[in-house]
């Protein structure tokens, strides 16, 4: 009884074992080589071991008769044209092909065993349809960024690139980084494309400015303003302490244009549009106002004399020698001068109103020329008055001394006395007609020579010793506008000698001598 309960227990045991190994054996065994119906060739079951076969039969339990027409053509290939029973969506997405063969659903996907699914880049990289190859992101795997079957993109670029452009993206209508990177393009490809949106990108640039991420840095597209200017072109000098708009170099040069200086000339107008400037047919302000001035940067206006030093060596010498600035005469802005006639009263009223009662002397060029800049020394009065300049005495030969030169008028201080102040008090100084009874200043009227004395003083009637005929010559003891010369010496050195020790104390000889009443 024991003996045969061991017996059985142990094969018991065995058969347990048995039954595992077999089960085992059993789950293990299609993995490797499915069972074959008995009407499947063999070759045949080597092609159910490919991926899409796997993946339809053994994984979703599809039945063959879902893609093979059994009843007619048994396992016959049945091609692509079944996809769409059960992947219509993905099937109207369609595509390309390679090279000239057009794509199906087993171009990627394969059924037969020896052959691997199909990856993108084993068509894409080479040229496709007129695409170029894919270089750039050929090693990142295709579906970070494409969904199977569908045409759009679905990836975020910022998913692997960190790069922001927030100035860019505001731009309506924006596709983001697709505005200036295409995806299977070189970063720097991008640099191309800024023309594609920006009109101004498309003009011929001026010399350093042939790219535009010169001064615009990728992804941050706004230009930084002078900062990006003086990166280049170092800090220049400015009229930024007088006027602050020049401080900004953007608002007078255009860096897009190619005479940048030319834009720049032209800019003025931009905030000085009320300024009209008329300058020899010329409207460029940096003809006069030098945007970058080399050293003074307090100078507003370059001296007119840095061009027209043939004017004057200095911009105070023009006119009259010394101290009269051009802007005396020249508008700013507007440098034709007005008519003569019109700027002169501004500095010579005075002599133009003495002038104008003068009609020899209205016409100022007539004495300081046409040239006002260069004028011409005054011609002598003789020119015009030659009669009164011949019969001027010496001392009289300068007329302005007497004459205002404008109205041509005696002055009103020029008297005889002015000059001749020792004759103003002698004997004749108060004779009815004054000096004018004896003399003339000058020709062609009045007295050409002084009268003889007997002319106002007839010997017939002069007293006392007078009447003496030795007397007679009166120049002897008198001058015209002296005193009387009474003294020894003077009577007793021609006329008296034999009285030279008659009363040697006395000094005069009219003491006892009369020559009065």
């Amino acid at each position: 009884m024991t003996w045969r309960w061991k017996v059985g227990a142990g094969l018991s045991a065995l058969g347990l074992i048995a039954i595992l190994a077999a089960a085992a054996l059993f789950a293990w065994w299609p993995r490797r080589t499915p069972p074959v119906p008995a009407n499947v060739p063999a070759a045949w079951a080597q092609v159910r071991l490919g991926t899409g076969h796997v993946t339809h039969v053994d994984k979703a339990h599809i039945e063959c008769s879902s893609c093979h027409d059994l009843a007619h053509e048994g396992f016959k290939d049945p091609g692509p044209a079944g996809c769409a029973n059960c992947h219509a969506k993905e099937v109207q997405r369609g595509h390309g092909g390679k090279l000239d063969d057009k794509a199906s659903c087993l171009t990627c996907h394969s059924f037969a065993r020896a052959t691997k699914m199909g990856t993108c880049i084993d068509c894409h990289a080479q040229p496709q349809a007129g695409n170029p190859p894919i270089t750039h992101h050929a090693t990142v795997l295709c579906a970070t960024c494409h969904k199977s079957h569908e045409a759009t993109v679905a990836a975020n670029c910022t998913n692997c690139h960190a790069e922001r452009a927030p100035e860019h993206d505001a731009h309506a209508g924006s596709q983001a980084c697709a505005d200036c990177h295409q995806a299977h393009a070189p970063a720097a490809a991008a640099l191309a494309s800024c023309a594609g949106c920006h009109e101004q990108a498309r003009r011929t640039p001026a010399p350093g400015h042939a790219t535009c991420e010169g001064c615009h840095k990728p992804h941050d597209f706004v230009a930084t303003g002078r900062s990006t200017c003086v990166g280049c072109h170092a800090e220049k000098p400015t009229l930024a302490s007088t006027e602050p708009k020049h401080a900004e170099c953007t608002n007078c040069h255009a860096p897009h244009e190619q005479d940048m200086r030319a834009s720049a000339m032209a800019s003025c107008k931009g905030c000085h549009a009320d300024i009209t400037v008329e300058h020899d047919g010329q409207n460029a302000c940096v003809t006069c106002h030098e945007a970058h001035p080399p050293s003074n940067t307090t100078t507003i206006v370059s001296a007119c004399t840095k061009c027209h030093g043939n004017v004057a060596v200095s911009d105070t010498t023009a006119h009259a020698g010394a101290g009269t600035p051009c802007a005396s005469c020249h508008r700013p802005h507007d440098f034709t001068p007005p008519a003569k006639a019109t700027i002169c009263v501004t500095c010579h009223a005075s002599e133009i109103k003495l002038a104008d009662t003068n009609t020899g002397h209205k016409n100022c060029t007539i004495c300081h020329g046409d040239d006002v800049h260069r004028e011409k020394p005054a011609p002598a009065c003789g020119t015009c008055h030659a009669a009164e300049q011949s019969t001027a005495p010496a001392g009289h030969q300068a007329c302005v001394g007497c004459h205002e030169p404008h109205s041509g008028e005696r002055r009103s201080t020029a008297t005889c006395a002015s000059c001749h102040a020792h004759e103003e008090g002698g004997k004749h100084a108060h004779v009815e007609g004054g000096c004018a009874t004896c003399h003339r200043a000058h020709g062609p009227g009045g007295v050409a020579t002084p009268p003889v004395c007997v002319t106002c003083h007839e010997a017939a009637k002069l007293p006392a010793l007078h009447t003496v005929p030795a007397h007679s010559n009166c120049t002897t003891c008198h001058t015209s506008h002296g005193p009387t010369h009474v003294d020894r010496t003077t009577c007793t050195t021609t006329c008296h000698v034999d009285r030279r020790k008659h009363q040697p104390e006395a000094q005069v000889c009219n003491g006892c001598h009369r020559f009065e009443r």
